[in-house]
């Protein structure tokens, strides 16, 4: 029992208002995004050009059926290349999530030419996308 000469514990904390959350910069969180899956277009044109085979991979929850203890294991994730080759020519589609990111009005194909050169090409779309010349397309794939 607290008696009136001992101190409260609560009189030793420090209270303030709730201060206010500052949220990120939506754009800057949809340039990281393009940029993450650039990165893993690069590594799959990397391993096209090495005829290597490209595996992803995320973390699932999985429940053993006789312990019912639940493991995080990794499994193969899919992921379809946004690069193709029509007649010998490699185009690559510029997407956020499942939608194309037109550079200029009716054009988010950026023409490849040569199978050698799909690296060099991601590599120059992320300096774009980090650099922040993709911002004002990103900004219209926001909530409605």
């Amino acid at each position: 029992m607290a008696t009136s000469s001992s101190k409260s514990v609560l009189s030793t904390l420090e209270f303030t208002a709730r201060p206010v959350r500052n949220h990120s910069d939506p754009i800057l969180q949809r340039r990281a995004k393009l940029i993450t899956r650039l990165n893993t277009q690069y590594e799959m044109a990397k391993c096209l050009l090495e005829n290597e085979v490209f595996t992803a991979y995320k973390e699932e929850w999985v429940t053993d059926s006789e312990t019912g203890i639940k493991n995080k294991v990794k499994v193969p994730k899919r992921i379809q290349p946004w690069f193709y080759a029509i007649n010998d020519t490699y185009y690559i589609d510029l997407k956020y999530g499942s939608k194309l990111i037109e550079a200029t009005k009716g054009k988010a194909t950026v023409v490849v030419g040569d199978k050698n050169r799909l690296t060099s090409v991601i590599q120059s779309l992320i300096g774009a996308a980090q650099a922040g010349e993709l911002d004002t397309q990103l900004k219209g794939f926001g909530r409605k």
